[in-house]
């Protein structure tokens, strides 16, 4: 079909190219028929080929111009007539009307009324809006920065896979801004983690409720975008940026964290390796007093 369609855009501009070429060269040709006899006729010759140059030798072919004109309108109407959506795409009839029309078209061919109605396309794939923990050069996305309890900025690098509800593509041609990777799912991402932030010390945002966070933004993400017919697959939170200062005290504060619990585990084998001896030494006297009494009884 596709090919059918192209094979008739093709005719029908050759059509159209051949009508007026038709009618181009009955021009052309009156006109230099006219030069060369006015050219060769002098005198009274002139005057009597005059009148007879002045009149046309045939008449302009405009009749079968107009015939091969209107086959090509019909080959070309026709062909804006045949739609073919490709594979990972959905489209939406729009009427010059009525508008948007309820109903989705799948990938394959259509048949739509021209110069009425045209098809919006819209790419129905999974895709993934990214953001970035810090400005980087070599990489392209939105920063996002959040506030803590504290009051201070943290980076996220987020991904969000969604994609468009091929059921509803007729709402969202209607009702939300294109493109929607931009205008809709960019500020509802940032809004809700920035939304959730703030209920969390900056330490367990970067420890201990990490998983946390992502979970309810994910939880929320999800539920906002799915009114407007984005179905969201997975929210990530692949990395996270701390104020620079921050950072390494709270790394010292690890360490001192860790060292702690190494100095905790070594003063807990120690304890256990005192009380293996001393049971060890309550097991041995107890073997000595058994043997002495055996050996006064014998």
């Amino acid at each position: 079909m596709l090919a059918l369609k192209y094979l008739l855009m093709i005719l029908g501009l050759g059509l159209f190219g051949s009508a007026g070429a038709l009618v181009a060269y009955d021009v052309l040709l009156a006109t230099q028929l006219r030069r060369l006899l006015r050219g060769r006729a002098g005198g009274e010759a002139a005057a009597e080929v005059g009148p007879l140059a002045d009149r046309p030798f045939r008449p302009v072919r405009a009749r079968l111009a107009l015939q091969l004109a209107a086959v090509g309108a019909l080959a070309i109407l026709i062909t804006e007539a045949i739609v073919v959506i490709p594979d990972g795409a959905a489209g939406v009839r729009v009427s010059q009307i009525s508008g948007a029309r309820p109903g989705t078209l799948y990938p394959g061919v259509h048949l739509i009324t021209p110069l009425v109605d045209s098809i919006a396309i819209y790419d129905t794939r999974e895709q993934v809006y990214t953001t970035l923990a810090s400005e980087n050069p070599k990489l392209k996305g939105d920063v996002l920065d959040v506030q803590a309890r504290e009051g201070l900025n943290i980076g996220l690098a987020v991904s969000v896979r969604y994609r468009l509800d091929p059921k509803r593509l007729d709402s969202i041609h209607t009702n939300l801004p294109q493109p929607v990777g931009e205008q809709v799912v960019a500020p509802v991402v940032s809004t809700i983690y920035r939304q959730l932030a703030p209920n969390y010390m900056t330490r367990e945002v970067f420890a201990t409720k990490r998983e946390e966070l992502r979970t309810k933004a994910a939880e929320t993400i999800t539920a906002r975008l799915a009114s407007d017919g984005i179905l969201v697959r997975e929210v990530l939170l692949r990395d996270l940026q701390l104020p620079a200062e921050y950072a390494k005290g709270l790394e010292g504060l690890l360490l001192k964290e860790q060292e702690n619990e190494r100095l905790g585990t070594e003063q807990e084998i120690k304890q256990k390796e005192v009380k293996i001896a001393e049971l060890e030494a309550e097991a041995q006297k107890s073997r000595d007093v058994k043997q002495a009494e055996a050996q006064a009884q014998v």
